[in-house]
């Protein structure tokens, strides 16, 4: 810019901006067609899943046989990815919340698929303004979302139901469901599901949604990925949308807590090294 726009000269521009004459000649070496492919793929996943970043894109990499051999390490996927202008904003750090109670007993931790399955519902609104609402269930232990279900409303039947169909999914019935204190989760239909069906309930404390931080967190990835982005017109469309992302997440998406593994993938791993205990 000194040189062209300010008509200075070279010698005296480098001087002045403290630049070596010689890497100012030094020529930005040919893009090789290995680096031209990686760049060529950084910037697809990108189009196709614009709120991932690097890191996810790599452990996606590095699931895909095709590249097999190519290095891929920290430093040149991040690198490339910077210079290919796809560096996504930040997101602020939440202060970690605590309230009462919150550190007064051990918290129940999942131990294996199945083990602790967590619900909770989500609100969105259709583009006519009418109030939608996503009954999401995951396992915490592999993370893997189970069912994501959109209506204009539920009961406790409802919920019911699609327990039962998870159930019937996966061949396993849940150890414990972790929930709020919501009508249709306290209602006595569930209770009494779950006392049919041998399943302990661990209700949160009222106003404390970081003890059920998991399902928390997949119901804000939920919405920064999938219904920030998108303008659902019916519940079939978004019965749609959510099926979609649904087997994104399970099947695509690679997570951080799971060594960059799907949860389909964590699952499956998780199921054949512990096949004589499954027995």
């Amino acid at each position: 810019m000194a040189v062209e726009k300010f008509g200075a000269s070279e010698r005296f521009a480098c001087k002045i901006l403290g630049q070596n004459r010689s890497a100012f000649r030094k020529k930005k070496p040919d893009m090789g067609f290995e680096e031209a492919r990686l760049r060529m793929e950084l910037r697809a996943v990108a189009g196709k899943h614009p709120a991932w970043g690097w890191r996810k894109v790599r452990w996606h990499l590095l699931a895909q046989p095709a590249w097999d051999g190519v290095g891929l390490n920290r430093k040149r996927v991040r690198r490339l990815w910077r210079e290919e202008g796809l560096v996504c904003k930040p997101r602020a750090r939440k202060k970690r919340r605590t309230g009462p109670g919150a550190g007064e007993q051990q918290r129940l931790t999942a131990q294996y698929p199945m083990h602790v399955v967590s619900f909770d519902f989500q609100s969105d609104v259709t583009s006519c303004g009418r109030h939608i609402r996503f009954f999401n269930v995951i396992d915490e232990y592999t993370r893997t979302a189970l069912a994501i279900i959109p209506r204009r409303s539920f009961k406790a039947s409802d919920v019911v139901a699609v327990l039962e169909d998870i159930i019937a999914e996966t061949g396993t019935a849940p150890t414990f469901v972790r929930c709020d204190n919501g009508p249709e989760f306290t209602a006595a239909a569930l209770i009494e599901w779950c006392s049919t069906a041998g399943v302990d309930t661990a209700f949160i404390d009222p106003g404390s949604p970081w003890q059920n931080g998991f399902i928390e967190s997949f119901n804000a990835q939920f919405r920064r990925e999938q219904l920030a982005g998108e303008i659902m017109d019916t519940v079939a469309e978004a019965k749609y949308l959510a099926e979609e992302w649904k087997a994104i997440y399970n099947h695509e998406r690679p997570h951080g807590s799971l060594d960059g593994m799907t949860p389909k993938r964590y699952w499956e791993t998780w199921t054949q090294e512990n096949q004589l205990a499954i027995a």
